[in-house]
């Protein structure tokens, strides 16, 4: 059978496993067969993370092809180390182009980007989807398009009329804005995610002469980080009679750890509840002996028989926490002294992608296992002198951490490392890996170990050097040995004080593809901008400076690598 010759059923479902922009850049003008074929399915736009290179190539194919917009369903724009993305595409387009487009994501939105959707957003009104992340300064005040059903918005200062959402993740808010101003415009809620919960965005300091509405059709709740006390969480249940998953995690108050409480509350007011996931930790004074009687609380057959809640705990010298089996969250902290007394189910842990570990939680293990981590950071016990970092506590990490997922490492620069091996061991243990955070001593340090050097160039494409003091590099040797240990990066996070060594960063790293450098004690901002504008005239890339204080100035730079 030739290749043109297989039915389009079948490349359409080899079409999910690839690309949008690898389908485009292998299949278009290859023949008419596939010219029209590849017109007929929808697009799902995501630049998060591409390559400037891939941004510009697939901008030109848009502007020369204009047909294709009709195609685009979603579209995901950043601007995280992109140096603008989101105004660099509303240059060339504009949304209300896009007539199908249903699913609208912006990452790190600034101001000159938020007048152009401002007079745009209610041009789309078939979007159904509208997220706007990671853009916490940023507040939306005015309307949405009317027909949204599933939004994430920093704040609720945009939903100020009756609206049709269903599923809604908010940054923050307090319960007297969901009481009294979400539940009221937006009835049909279904979902709802808030990352933070507190009385600190409250606007009503008297709930008694208030009519508050019920959410009569929320059946998903989750809250990140509740800063209320239980008898707060008490009132709210009032007002989501229908609540059948509830996913929580609460911090600091003694009464959230209380599972006859609970027990009550479920019973009482939340008689639909059939999925209940929390995590509740406490800060505690070392001799109280009643927190393991708290936890074994939860143990008794409302918990166990009745709903199958399973839970464990960890103590440490001054913390407890206790959680759902399995831990919900990606992110863990292992502290120093933590001991975890588990129910025994197996792979309770298996949800931690980002591990925190401290150098003194590598000598015994407690239990802990973590099977799928992605990234790792070792940090040092507080207060320690000069802490030490040695391949005995490499050789400690095998029995706690399955390396062979591992993408991120980052050693903290309070470390003293004893040796190349301590880097070399992790590097060879973890295949995967390709981004280190690290300082600038332990590279230099390193550079002597030609077998290290070797790996470092093979599998580092992400770099990124802790601040310290005003420059990464004090001698230009030493950035010479940088650029033949890491010619193969991608990514690079800095400290510069010589502004020719930015040069020679982007001339002698023929990979890279972000920048990121701190700069010290630009006086001129302007002068410099003209500067590097016209040092970087013949290069394809954009770049933004963002002024931190007197001292410091960061530059953001993001490069296309493959001129046509």
């Amino acid at each position: 059978m030739k290749f043109e010759s297989i039915p389009n059923e079948i490349f359409i479902e080899i079409f999910e496993f690839l690309s949008i922009f690898d389908i485009f850049y292998s299949f278009d003008q290859l023949n008419d067969h596939f010219n029209q074929l590849i017109r007929t399915i929808p697009l799902h736009l995501n630049f998060k993370y591409i390559q400037k290179s891939t941004f510009d190539r697939f901008c030109k194919f848009l502007l020369t092809n204009p047909d294709v917009k009709s195609q685009v369903y979603s579209l995901k724009l950043s601007n995280k180390d992109t140096c603008g993305q989101i105004n660099e595409f509303l240059s060339f387009f504009s949304l209300d182009e896009f007539v199908h487009l249903h699913s609208l994501t912006l990452i790190q939105v600034k101001e000159n980007s938020l007048q152009k959707l401002k007079s745009i957003l209610p041009l789309i009104p078939q979007l159904h989807s509208f997220h706007l992340l990671d853009s916490n300064d940023i507040h939306l005040n005015y309307p949405l398009p009317s027909n949204l059903q599933i939004l994430t918005i920093p704040t609720l200062s945009s939903i100020d009329k009756l609206s049709s959402i269903t599923n809604l993740t908010i940054s923050s808010c307090s319960i007297d804005q969901l009481l009294n101003h979400l539940f009221k415009y937006a009835p049909m809620l279904t979902y709802l995610n808030i990352q933070y919960l507190s009385s600190y965005y409250s606007t009503i300091t008297n709930y008694s002469n208030v009519n508050f509405t019920k959410a009569v059709h929320l059946k998903e709740l989750v809250i990140s980080n509740f800063q209320y006390k239980f008898e707060d969480f008490q009132f709210l249940v009032k007002y989501i009679p229908k609540l059948i998953t509830l996913k929580f995690t609460g911090t600091y108050d003694l009464d959230m750890i209380d599972a006859n409480q609970w027990e009550s509350l479920i019973t009482s007011s939340l008689s639909c509840l059939e999925t209940f996931k929390f995590i509740f930790n406490y800060i505690y004074k070392p001799n109280d002996s009643h927190m393991e009687d708290r936890f074994n609380q939860f143990q008794t057959d409302f918990w166990i028989k009745q709903h199958q809640w399973y839970t464990e705990y960890s103590l440490s010298n001054y913390s407890a926490l206790i959680y759902t089996v399995p831990y919900m969250l990606n992110s863990y902290k292992l502290d120093i002294d933590s001991n975890r007394y588990s129910n025994q189910l197996i792979n309770t842990l298996n949800n931690v992608k980002n591990l925190t570990l401290y150098r003194a939680a590598m000598r015994e293990t407690w239990g802990h296992y973590f099977s799928d981590v992605i990234s790792l950071t070792i940090l040092p016990p507080e207060y320690t002198h000069r802490p030490t970092l040695g391949t005995q506590a490499v050789r400690s990490l095998k029995p706690i951490v399955d390396l062979s997922n591992l993408q991120h490492l980052s050693i903290s620069s309070k470390f003293y490392i004893k040796d190349s091996h301590v880097l070399l061991r992790i590097l060879q243990d973890s295949p995967k890996l390709s981004s280190l955070t690290i300082s600038v001593r332990a590279l230099e340090q390193f550079a002597i170990d030609k077998e290290l050097c070797e790996y470092l160039n093979k599998m580092i494409k992400k770099l990124d050097i802790y601040k310290y003091h005003s420059s990464s590099f004090k001698f230009h040797h030493q950035i010479e040995e940088f650029c033949k240990i890491f010619s193969n990066s991608e990514e690079l996070k800095c400290n510069i004080v010589p502004k020719d060594y930015l040069l020679f960063l982007l001339q002698r790293l023929p990979k890279l593809l972000i920048l990121k450098a701190y700069l010290w004690k630009i006086n001129d901002h302007d002068y410099f901008y003209s500067w590097f504008k016209k040092q970087t005239n013949k290069l394809n890339l954009l770049f933004h400076m963002n002024y931190i204080d007197k001292y410091e100035t960061e530059l953001v730079v993001w490069i296309n690598r493959n001129i046509n």
